[in-house]
């Protein structure tokens, strides 16, 4: 792991590393916090995230309290980011009571993202897994937490089976043609479901038409995803009228400037328009988790 473009030294966490620094921090508290923090106006995070080498498949965190710089892997950052905010809406959301999930995509989306999930929505008692390409091996390490959480697992074979019942829905990628939202029609969803896209894509149009609710993660992120159909149904509307589709945002939600689900048998969309913008202040949280239970390795140029 050396290249031109890297620090001289650093401390380098793998995928399972930090997976166990994400056991030792709350990365929802981290992101809910700051959204928060967008919403009363405070300064931006310190630091910055730069490309290792040129691969794309580290990133480096610059921060001036993380010394020596660290360096972890962009894909585990991206799923913790959207775990996190998968769980902020879902706890914002959600009605009170027991929560039954259905999970949509490929292994290498879905897996890193359920523990997170797992330990940080409260009252799970099922998870549906529906893979790209069917049934796959599952972790046993995340086997493990959720039989210990008392939640129950099962890997089904259609998106239909996955969501039937599911009160949480989420989609973690694009890329599985029988597991994405492309094929989720409105009348699979159970009444009160909320279903969150963290795909960076698009869900159907119909299906963003239909649904009772529709949030987003920032309001402040619409100008820069003009071409999502969510945004551009939103700005097509009469500002204030009711077809006006975005109801709010994740800060709104948290600073209870507004009260969320109108109804509790409302079909809510949120979809994630930032889940591709790395977090630096999540980054630099995980580094500290890892230092702190000494994970990582020391590397050089």
């Amino acid at each position: 792991m050396s290249g031109e473009q890297g620090p001289e030294t650093a401390l380098l966490l793998r995928a399972h590393e930090v997976e166990s620094a994400l056991e030792v921090i709350d990365p929802v508290a981290v992101l809910a916090e700051q959204l928060i923090g967008r919403a009363v106006g405070r300064p931006h995070p310190r630091g910055r995230l730069r490309p290792w080498c040129d691969s794309g498949e580290f990133v480096v965190l610059d921060h001036p309290d993380a010394t020596p710089p660290c360096v972890l892997p962009a894909h585990s950052l991206h799923m913790a980011q959207a775990a996190a905010l998968t769980a902020v809406a879902a706890r914002e959301l959600l009605p009170a009571g027991g929560v039954t999930v259905a999970v949509l995509g490929s292994a290498d989306t879905t897996q890193p993202q359920l523990p997170v999930i797992a330990r940080h929505v409260p009252d799970i008692s099922h998870v549906a897994l529906c893979l790209a390409g069917g049934p796959a091996a599952i972790d046993p390490r995340l086997a493990d937490l959720l039989e210990l959480s008392g939640i129950r697992l099962s890997v089904v074979d259609t998106l239909a089976d996955a969501v039937f019942g599911a009160n949480l829905v989420v989609a973690t990628n694009h890329s599985a043609p029988r597991q994405n939202l492309d094929n989720l029609r409105i009348g699979q969803l159970a009444r009160g479901a909320v279903l969150v896209g963290a795909t960076g894509k698009d869900p159907p149009a119909e299906l963003v038409d239909r649904v009772d609710q529709v949030f987003v993660d920032d309001l402040g992120l619409l100008a820069a995803h003009l071409d999502r159909h969510v945004v551009a149904a939103h700005l097509a509307g009469h500002p204030g009228g009711p077809d006006r589709r975005i109801t709010a945002d994740l800060p709104q939600l948290l600073t209870g400037r507004h009260a969320g689900r109108l109804r509790i048998d409302d079909v809510v969309l949120v979809e994630l328009l930032g889940v591709d913008e790395p977090n630096v202040e999540l980054a630099y949280r995980i580094y500290e988790g890892a230092k702190r239970t000494g994970l990582g390795e020391r590397i050089t140029d």
